[in-house]
């Protein structure tokens, strides 16, 4: 893969993320396909949003579809949670290209601090400009805290549900 190629997908990636930040998660959706699987390791809110993740040494897709990982997306809309990308590392040909991000994220209240901070890294798989396959790698015992924190499914403080 060229580096121009390279730079392209961080360009697309990082623009992404900027567009997600501002709320509006479409251009993101946009890149990945109808049949895109996500999982989301770690019995979470975030994880358990469709489907219970299994334990084991296979991957346990948590959203799959384009649907799911739009409410997916949306939840992240919706509780304000904001993405610093620190690096992006992409390679491999375009049928299978393999790209992972190393980044931060969080929510804050009204005031500006943080109620929920984490880092993570997801790795993705993209096949002709399309992502097949991501799976986020983050503190899940953080997510939980937060997601306890919001209280039961459908409680005032769950936005999104």
């Amino acid at each position: 893969m060229s580096d121009d190629v390279k730079a392209t997908v961080r360009a697309l990636i990082r623009r992404s993320m900027r567009h997600l930040n501002a709320g509006h998660y479409q251009p993101l959706l946009r890149m990945y396909a109808d049949d895109a699987v996500l999982v989301f390791p770690g019995d979470n809110f975030l994880s358990r949003q469709f489907r219970a993740p299994h334990g084991g040494r296979t991957a346990s897709p948590t959203h799959q579809g384009k649907a799911e990982i739009e409410a997916f997306l949306r939840r992240c809309v919706d509780l304000r949670l904001r993405f610093q990308i620190e690096d992006i590392l992409v390679n491999g040909p375009p049928w299978k290209t393999r790209v992972c991000v190393r980044e931060h994220h969080w929510i804050g209240d009204e005031h500006g601090d943080d109620v929920y901070a984490n880092r993570a890294a997801f790795c993705v798989v993209v096949a002709w400009g399309r992502i097949q396959s991501q799976e986020d790698y983050e503190d899940t015992v953080r997510v939980a805290a937060y997601g306890h924190d919001l209280g039961p499914p459908g409680h005032p403080n769950q936005a999104g549900t």
